[in-house]
């Protein structure tokens, strides 16, 4: 590939492609306004809906009408993150592997793995403290044996913060897989048809959909295991630059990406999930 062939368009497209198809997090937030981003420091403006008041009806009786309001909030594109890699002439004529298409496939899913981290954090740091099970300094000790518990637990306190009951989801770590795999009310995805398949994605259980996810955050030993619905987090990226460089006075090719993002949990959102805090038993 020659860096005077470089198109910058149709490589942030694919960078992007790969980042979206292998992200877990990225594919069951809500990204509804992410095609209003161009450059960092972009403020996005969310529109969110203000609760409907109900009252008696009298015959013959005047209606009362509501002024509604209409609730706005704010997404900062304020994460930026970058790859720059160079490859020596010489290292890419004695490969058989184009190193450039490789590499950059490879920052794209290290990038992922930033960002599935961060929006990790941003679900289970956003949940109203009602819908916590455990905390990171007393964790749940999980096994196998009381599992269903704890997840039916999770699905009962979105209930009562009236979270709808379709399209929820629960992200585990492994390990967590480990033991759900011996649960009898597991139902794996090769049993379910022609359901949608995302990255990460295993089955169902009690309700939720489940991914596995390694880029799951720790804190002090701790794994937050959360279960939510796309309105909790509001996410948007876009990988702003890919740039094809040819560094003088070296015998070498580079590339250089800059990606950006923003995420946030409105407020009215923050009961459409729940965590446990869990270690392994």
């Amino acid at each position: 590939m020659a860096v005077t062939n470089f198109i910058s368009e149709v490589w942030s497209k694919k960078l992007q492609k790969i980042f979206d198809t292998h992200a877990v997090f990225r594919n069951i937030v809500n990204t509804n306004f992410e095609g209003d981003i161009k450059d960092a420091g972009d403020k996005v403006k969310i529109r969110t809906y203000g609760d409907i008041t109900i009252n008696d009806y009298t015959r013959g009786a005047t209606l009362s009408f509501q002024t509604l309001t209409d609730p706005m909030d704010t997404l900062n594109i304020d994460q930026l993150k970058y790859f720059s890699f160079l490859v020596d002439d010489l290292d890419k004529v004695q490969s058989n592997i184009d190193l450039l298409t490789g590499y950059s496939e490879r920052a794209a899913i290290a990038i992922r793995n930033v960002i599935d981290k961060a929006l990790h954090a941003q679900a289970y740091g956003g949940i109203k403290s009602a819908n916590v099970i455990g905390a990171s300094g007393s964790p749940i000790n999980l096994s196998k044996d009381n599992i269903f518990q704890y997840v039916a637990q999770m699905s009962e306190l979105m209930d009562a913060s009236n979270t709808p009951g379709e399209d929820r989801h629960l992200v585990i770590a492994p390990w967590v897989k480990t033991r759900l795999l011996r649960s009898p009310e597991f139902i794996r995805s090769s049993e379910m048809g022609d359901k949608t398949v995302m990255n990460g994605y295993i089955g169902e259980y009690l309700g939720f959909r489940v991914h596995v996810s390694t880029n799951l955050n720790t804190v002090s030993g701790a794994t937050p295991i959360v279960a939510l619905t796309r309105d909790l987090v509001t996410f948007a990226s876009q990988v702003a630059k890919v740039e094809a460089v040819d560094p003088p006075d070296m015998f070498a090719k580079g590339i250089k990406g800059l990606y950006l993002y923003g995420s946030k949990v409105v407020q009215k959102s923050n009961g459409c999930g729940a965590v446990l805090w869990a270690v392994a038993a």
